[in-house]
């Protein structure tokens, strides 16, 4: 298996190891997701779009395997769920990647919602094709190292009341590779917000991918909470949306000492709707990297993207962002926005928007921005009795609080304004 990549580095020889250990109990699919990953290795900056986050070079070893947690995991991980889990929401609990029955809500009483294992065969080759629209080494390693996992359906005409909450924790022994991978289907019609909060921050390296399916005419309210992530972590969203399908996701990240957050989006049915964002708030020597694909494969889809970035100290923020428009997605509307706040002269922000596109009836563009403070709003502010720390946190909020309005949830626009507020008191971007 190391023989198909020349010059292995260490991460790379101990993921050949550790697969080798499970090649026999799992043949077929995964087997051919590994060797897909193991002839192109993990991404350096010679992959055009890994070029600002240098994989390879970050992850110098890769940990054990996470394993199925026991009973002291269970615990410290009950703990932590009160502390960042979501107040009204059904709770679909992980730890180190695998399903937690004992900490989850009960979903049999929910009408219209099932949950099912990942590893349902039936269920597997159903959803054979949504795993394929991305094609990425990351993904080919979530797909031969993810051992657990949930599939939410939500059938046709359902109005889910409720969030539903997928919360991804560690075990009291944080210092492993965690690889977790979940699906979620809304039916035609259907209409649901889901949550997923991701507080893996105890060592270890993370690769996880959600993927989000949408049906025609669904609607989902999309909000991903990321306060704390492993040194080295990789998060990947994959959506496939219907016809009339709508989709509105956002995204909060801090605490983040190298995080590559991967966004693959198709729009397959003619009139599909999306709305993406982010704020990104880093501090110290943090980095966090949004990367996203958007391809408009039907006719008359309109697409929105913003993400805002508050780089303090010496934080480094990476926006790469592609809009794709094949010859037959005419009457294809697409905007594509990145904005930053500098706090610092050391903060780097890199910005790399796309367009590729072979249909001649469009309106798409791109657009970036960055900048620091306004010195006169913080003067107006400070000659009105505002201390400067206040009215700085004041105009930070404002700024990246403009990346949740597009959630039609007010329960999830709330939460995330909250974590937002949380997060400047204390102080790390005064």
């Amino acid at each position: 298996m190391g023989a198909l990549l020349q010059n292995p580095t260490q991460a790379e020889q101990d993921f050949f190891r550790s697969f080798g250990v499970l090649r026999e109990r799992y043949p077929g699919e995964r087997q051919a997701a590994f060797e897909r990953f193991a002839r192109v290795g993990l991404p350096t900056r010679r992959v055009e779009s890994w070029h600002y986050s240098d994989l390879r070079a970050k992850l110098r070893q890769a940990p054990p395997m996470a394993e199925a947690p026991d009973e002291a995991s269970r615990q410290y991980a009950r703990l932590e769920r009160e502390k960042v889990s979501s107040p009204g929401a059904l709770k679909l609990v992980l730890i180190d990647g695998f399903f937690s029955a004992g900490l989850s809500d009960d979903f049999s009483g929910v009408a219209g919602v099932r949950i099912r294992s990942i590893k349902d065969e039936t269920l597997a080759r159903n959803l054979k094709a949504l795993t394929a629209q991305a094609d990425d080494p990351l993904l080919d390693l979530n797909a031969a190292f993810s051992r657990d996992g949930a599939v939410i359906e939500i059938a046709a005409g359902t109005r889910l009341q409720q969030p539903i909450e997928i919360v991804a924790l560690c075990g009291v022994e944080g210092g492993h590779s965690r690889f977790s991978r979940n699906f979620v289907t809304l039916g035609d019609g259907a209409q649901a917000s889901l949550i997923e909060t991701r507080a893996e921050s105890i060592g270890g390296f993370g690769d996880s991918a959600l993927f989000l399916s949408l049906g025609k005419a669904a609607e989902l309210d999309y909000a991903c909470r990321s306060p704390n992530s492993a040194p080295v972590d990789v998060q990947s969203l994959i959506v496939s949306l219907g016809a009339e399908a709508k989709l509105r996701a956002t995204a909060l990240i801090a605490g983040a000492p190298f995080l590559r957050r991967q966004l693959f989006v198709t729009c397959a049915g003619a009139n599909a709707e999306l709305h993406l964002s982010g704020a990104s708030l880093l501090t110290g020597r943090e980095n966090a990297d949004t990367t996203l694909v958007v391809t408009h494969e039907a006719p008359s889809c309109l697409s929105r993207e913003t993400f805002k970035y508050v780089l303090a100290e010496q934080a480094n923020g990476v926006f790469q962002g592609k809009i794709v428009v094949p010859s037959q997605a005419q009457k294809t509307d697409g905007k594509m926005m990145c904005r930053g706040l500098l706090l610092s002269d050391d903060a780097a922000l890199s910005v790399k928007p796309e367009l590729e596109i072979f249909a001649d009836d469009v309106a798409c563009g791109h657009g970036a921005a960055c900048g620091k403070l306004d010195a006169n709003q913080l003067f107006y502010m400070e000659s009105r009795g505002v201390p400067r720390p206040e009215a700085q946190a004041i105009l930070i909020e404002a700024f990246a609080a403009e990346a949740f309005d597009i959630l039609h949830d007010e329960s999830l626009r709330d939460l995330l304004n909250a974590d937002l507020k949380a997060l400047l008191q204390t102080g790390a971007f005064a």
